[in-house]
Order: structure tokens, then sequence, then C-alpha cells
């Protein structure tokens, strides 16, 4: 069921665009009609076709035909083209079934068409007050305009999304948009640019260019295509380890996706960058890898451990190293992962490096596994609370952990702490 603040949100954007394309139907002039329904099939085939980069998130071509659009027939028509390529869309799922206006809720489509609307004729309106001139040639005159018009786009599009996210789950929007927003601007930034020269083709040489222009479509959604099973092929093979793992060491499952989730916290309140976030998190969902090695019997004793058990356990993370460093693309994290159990004071293991000798992603590491070993139950003890967790991580301030992340990890539970649960 959705909350009252997300049945309000939706109603307002909603009213507001099918305002907005009422008020564009009155605008437009009846010889383009039939210009703008083509366009409209144009855009609902290209809404047709996106590409799952997870469960309901995909990446479309979509952006550069409705940015194409709003150049050439202005903020009305490219509004209304638009809001038909996605009202007339029909997509395939990813367990098969086909999704179109007749089986969707219709609060879903009327907002999808709402905010594209919105978004799509207000950057035509920018495009116009900036002094371009739609249906004529971009370059050179009108290319600042049509950039800016293109950005203008993608932040209300983003923003009204990003919005919807937040509010749905409970998130603060500084978060959603870095986590699952972020990532898409070199998407934008080429789709403007794609969005650009269509339009730039469509003037010179007409409807020709239509049949040329569906070859960079499928060129694009094939790249994206390709990128994103190529990325899934290899967090596949990150979990399948991670599922052998858990299944020597039955204590620790699901801990390597806890640490995963709280380094990923951590490293946003330290300002890092989404690509720099997701080599922390590979790592940290490979950071006990090295008890692969490591006796089942000692990893699962319940008592105390002897002198030699425990030296057997503080091989982990160098025989993690071996294991990562192997892997050309994994050099950086195999560093990570061999130096997780260093101590800020220098006393930890394998090698004792002390301050700043500890690479901060290591240190990140490092917090996040105690603090998620601390709340789960172990062999030879209960969890303990999520309270006393962060007592003993703060009491270790200068001698386990660095001042710097101390601060950071005081930040980031404050806002999230939800999400510093175990996952069982």
């Amino acid at each position: 069921m959705l909350n009252k603040r997300v049945k309000v949100y939706i109603s307002i954007i909603i009213a507001l665009g099918i305002s907005f394309l009422i008020y564009s139907m009155l605008r437009t002039s009846k010889n383009t009609i039939p210009d703008i329904i083509l366009f409209g099939f144009f855009a609902a085939l290209a809404e047709s076709m996106p590409v799952y980069i997870a469960k309901e998130i995909t990446v479309s071509v979509a952006f550069a035909v409705d940015l194409m659009a709003l150049l050439i027939f202005g903020p009305y028509g490219g509004a209304l083209i638009a809001s038909m390529g996605t009202a007339f869309q029909i997509v395939k799922s990813e367990d098969g079934t086909l999704r179109h206006i007749f089986n969707l809720p219709y609060y879903k489509t009327l907002f999808n068409i709402s905010e594209l609307a919105l978004s799509v004729g207000i950057a035509g309106l920018v495009f116009e007050y900036t002094g371009g001139v739609a249906g004529t040639y971009i370059y050179p005159k009108y290319l600042i305009p049509a950039v800016i018009a293109a950005s203008v786009y993608y932040l209300l599009n983003t923003s009204i999304i990003a919005i919807l996210l937040s509010l749905l789950t409970n998130k603060s929007l500084s978060y959603v948009i870095m986590k699952e927003i972020k990532w898409m601007v070199p998407n934008f930034l080429f789709l403007a640019f794609l969005g650009i020269v269509m339009t730039e083709a469509f003037v010179r040489i007409g409807y020709i260019s239509f049949v040329l222009l569906f070859i960079p479509l499928f060129m694009v959604r094939y790249m994206f295509k390709l990128y994103i099973d190529l990325k899934q092929s290899y967090y596949d093979t990150i979990n399948v380890l991670m599922k052998a793992l858990d299944a020597k060491d039955k204590y620790t499952a699901g801990h390597s996706q806890s640490v995963e989730r709280i380094a990923a916290l951590l490293s946003r309140e330290l300002g890092l960058s989404e690509s720099h976030i997701e080599r922390i998190r590979i790592a940290a969902l490979l950071h006990d890898i090295g008890k692969i090695g490591v006796k089942e019997e000692v990893l699962n004793k319940p008592g105390k451990l002897t002198d030699e058990e425990m030296n057997l356990i503080r091989e982990h993370p160098v025989k993690g190293y071996e294991i990562l460093s192997e892997v050309p693309s994994l050099k950086d994290v195999a560093l990570w992962v061999r130096y997780h159990h260093e101590w800020y004071n220098g006393s930890g293991y394998p090698d004792g490096l002390k301050g700043e000798e500890i690479p901060l992603e290591a240190q990140i590491l490092s917090l996040a596994d105690v603090f998620d070993a601390l709340v789960s139950d172990r062999p030879y003890r209960d969890a303990f609370s999520q309270e006393e967790a962060y007592k003993i991580i703060l009491d270790h301030e200068g001698t386990q952990f660095s001042p710097k992340l101390i601060d950071a990890f005081k930040k980031a539970f404050e806002k999230h702490r939800e999400e510093f649960k175990h996952d069982i």
C-alpha cells in the first residue's frame, strides 16, 4: 500500500502533468498532428527496448528520442510525443510477461506520462527561453540552448523519480540520488549527444533519417546490454564464492552482504565517488574469502580457540590476498582485503601497519566487519545489541579505528540505523 505522502506526491505530479498536456494540445497546430503521431510511435518503440539493470530499474534509449522531439517540435509537441511514447510502450519484463498500458496500475501509467510531460515540456520552454528555435539546424547557433535543454530534461526527470523513490523507501533524497541515480550520468551525456545529432540529421534530410536513426539506437541498446550482462556475470561469480563460504562457515551467513552495505554507507559519508564505492563493495563481499582455506572445525568451533587455531584464523587475510591478487582486475581489492584486520595503533595483523599506512578502504572494511560481527551470533557468544556494538566501536577510537573513520561512523549510524542491522 502507498503511504499518504506518496499518494499526495503522485497526485500532484499527475495533476500538473495532465494540465500541461491539455494545454499542449490546445497550443499544437493541426498541421503537425500527423508528425507528432509518427514521432510518438518512434518514441514508443524506443521506450519498448529497455535494458534491465535490476528487477525494477531499466536503462532506456528513449531519452535521445524525447530530446529530439522537443528540439524539433518545441515544448508542447515534445511533451505530447514523450507522453505517447511512455503510454504505448510494450515491455517484456524479466519474467517474460508483457507490460503495457492495459495491465499496469492506472496511477503508474498516469505518473509516468505526467512526469515525462513536465520534464520534456519545461526543458523545451528553457530551450526557447535561452534562444533556441525548434525545428531548425542545431549546430552551431543553437547548440548551447540544446545542451541546456538536455540538462534540464535530465535533472527534472531524475529529481521527480528520486523524490518518489525517497518517499517509497523512507531514505534521504541525497542517498537515493547517490546510490540509485548518479551512476546514470554517463548514460545521459551520451544519449544527449545522440539526440542532438539525430535532430540535426532529421532537419537536414527529413523522414528518411528514421532509417538511419534506428541503427545507432539499436547499437547503443546493444552496448548497454553487453555491459550490464558482463557486470551481472561478474557479480554472479562473486556471489557463488560467497555462497561457498557461507556453506562452510554457517555462523557468518549473510555477514559479507551486511559488511558490504555498512561499508558503502561509511564510504558515502566520507565523500567517496560511486565508482570508488563500488570497488569497496566488491572488497566487502570478498573480505573473508581466505577463510575457504581454513578447516570447518576451526571456523565453527563453539568454544575458545587455541593459539594454534587462532593463528590459522589469522591467516585468512593473507590467503584472501593470494587468491584475489591472481585476478588482474582485483589487484586493489586484494590489498584492501589483506589489510582489513590492521589496527590504527599498529597492533593488528598480518603486517602490523598503523595510522595512514593502512589504506582508507581497508579501514572502512575493518569497521564494517567488526560492527556486523558484534551484532551477529557467534559460536562462543550471543549477538550484542546495536547500542552496545555502537559503544564498543566508539571505545576503540584511536586504537583500532581512526578518529576520521569514527566521525563518519557516527554520522552514518545516526542517518541509517536500520541499515546497520545484520542480514539473516
